[in-house]
């Protein structure tokens, strides 16, 4: 019998579609992304696609709302978290929860052969 760790991989849960933005993208723009997609979070790529950052809902308040920027003209590379963390799709959820609470991100790219194939959040491994 299986035990509880294999029944579902991250891979299971992970959202496939990675929404990206350039780095020179407004906030306002990465915030239509959000909400357009109903995801909590924007994958931000350089020049040649390589992920270099994400903005999330919580940056967009914390960063620029209450601060009181302007998000017409603030590039998400100005508030971009650029500590980017990866977990193999076939990880356990229960090891992904772990890495996220350890490391202290709600976050995670998901790959598999060393490409991205999706994003994990918090959110998605609690069932929200």
């Amino acid at each position: 019998m299986s035990s509880v760790n294999t029944l579902l991989a991250v891979k299971d849960l992970m959202n496939p579609d990675i929404v990206q933005a350039g780095m020179d993208c407004k906030v306002t723009e990465a915030a239509r992304l959000i909400s357009g997609h109903k995801v909590s979070s924007v994958v931000i790529v350089d020049g040649g696609g390589k992920i270099v950052g994400i903005v999330t809902e919580k940056d967009i308040v914390t960063k620029v709302v209450a601060e009181g920027k302007d998000a017409g003209a603030t590039p998400v590379s100005d508030i971009m978290g650029s500590d980017i963390h990866h977990i193999p799709g076939d990880s356990s959820i229960f090891d992904a929860r772990a890495k996220m609470v350890k490391l202290g991100v709600k976050h995670m790219i998901v790959e598999s052969g060393g490409a991205p194939i999706g994003l994990i959040s918090s959110t998605s491994l609690l069932g929200g």
